[in-house]
């Protein structure tokens, strides 16, 4: 007989639900392929959810092959991204639902010293949360990453802690298969040497999962209780976290009692150190770099590196366009990826997207100085598309634009008929 727990996830409203959430993330992403993906599934609404639907009641859902990207971070090393295709992740979505109304999990979602992937908390929270607690006396701090954490977290220890607590065999069966990563591309990764570094084993659950928050808050619940009953603050968001205190001694400790937790869970944290990026150690009054933040008593800003971050990314983006128009022209064939007017609508979801997620730091010079780079970099690229323009022909100026031809469409449509 089938639970009240699976009905649950398998129901219209929940599957409708998740699906307003995978369109959301997947409509404003920067990739075309997810935007693409989600417009041909929203095309064949409502049969597309139907058939999901279906599937799950007759308990023959299968989650599809995924894909592995490796994505380069800032020291050169390689952060592993799994890819889902929409259905996956609408039913991980719908899944993720279910299992947020166990207590078990409510209770872990609670803890009020943690944020990241829990509804209604955000990283400007904790933010206030690590202020408020410096203008009570924490007047030292010891800020950390747990390393490798996705790649390193136990699937077998998972199921152990949810399976009491859900009772359910389709449920947790479908919860097993949901954190399995099966990727399409693993032999392409093989010979690219990149295939260790994905969770296709025992140990790691897949970034880019509607899952993985909700398994890293669950996972290190007990790390947050122990790391809270005694005289410091731990705030964690996912794998950073933040130990705040009176004294220099009791915050030392405090960490020391943190890397024998992690232990226990074969993890370990950064050791602070002045060359580490990755962690930091001394006075609050000096602030600090937290999620992205430089956090002292009376300022909140992007960090150094956030903001070099975000200027990377708009010179990689105009510049990417410039080469591919560039290729387009030369090769004669335009590519919709390097239109001008892609380039400027992805520029500009490029910024809102930052400029949201920071609206809560102080104004400041700040500011200014990211605008004025911005202005600087969309000269340049005028510059520089000028430059191909003039050696373009008109029709291919305006595909070059972003603008479609009349008579390449009626060939188009000539050819399928």
């Amino acid at each position: 007989m089938t639970s009240s727990l699976y009905r649950r996830i398998y129901s219209g409203d929940s599957l409708y639900s998740a699906w307003r959430k995978v369109k959301e993330s997947a409509f404003s992403s920067s990739s075309e392929t997810i935007r693409n993906e989600a417009k041909d599934f929203e095309s064949q609404l409502p049969k597309s959810l139907s058939d999901i639907q279906r599937a799950l009641s007759k308990k023959t859902f299968t989650f599809q092959k995924q894909t592995g990207v490796a994505k380069t971070k800032a020291n050169g090393n390689s952060r592993p991204i799994v890819l889902s295709p929409i259905p996956n992740r609408i039913v991980q979505r719908a899944l993720l639902d279910a299992l947020s109304r166990i207590k078990f999990v409510k209770e872990a979602l609670d803890t009020p010293t943690s944020y990241g992937g829990i509804k209604n908390k955000r990283v400007s929270m904790a933010v206030a949360d690590a202020k408020e607690a410096i203008s009570k006396g924490a007047a030292f701090h010891i800020r950390s990453d747990i390393a490798e954490f996705f790649t390193r977290i136990d699937k077998a220890r998972v199921v152990e802690l949810v399976a009491p607590h859900i009772k359910c065999p389709d449920t947790l069966a479908l919860f097993q298969a949901a954190i399995t990563t099966d990727l399409a591309n693993i032999d392409v990764l093989r010979r690219q040497g990149l295939d260790e570094i994905f969770p296709l084993g025992v140990e790691g659950i897949a970034q880019g999962s509607p899952l993985s928050p909700l398994i890293a808050n669950l996972y290190l619940h007990d790390f947050d209780k122990t790391m809270n009953d005694g005289g410091v603050i731990c705030l964690r968001y996912i794998d950073d976290f933040l130990i705040l205190g009176k004294d220099m001694g009791r915050v030392d400790r405090a960490f020391n009692k943190a890397q024998r937790e992690l232990k226990k869970l074969s993890l370990h944290a950064y050791q602070p150190s002045a060359t580490s990026d990755k962690a930091s150690r001394g006075l609050t009054a000096n602030g600090f770099d937290f999620l992205g933040c430089f956090v002292s008593a009376g300022l909140i800003q992007p960090s150094k590196a956030t903001r070099e971050r975000f200027k990377n990314r708009i010179k990689s983006d105009l510049d990417a366009s410039i080469r591919v128009m560039k290729y387009s022209v030369e090769a004669g064939k335009i590519s919709p990826k390097g239109t001008y007017s892609g380039a400027l609508q992805n520029l500009d979801r490029v910024i809102l997207g930052w400029g949201k997620a920071f609206s809560f730091c102080n104004n400041g010079q700040w500011i200014k100085g990211l605008d004025d780079y911005i202005t600087v970099a969309l000269a340049q690229y005028e510059v520089e598309k000028g430059r191909l323009f003039a050696r373009a022909s008109g029709n291919a100026q305006r595909k070059m634009l972003g603008v479609r031809l009349l008579s390449e469409l009626h060939s188009e449509g000539t050819e399928r008929a």
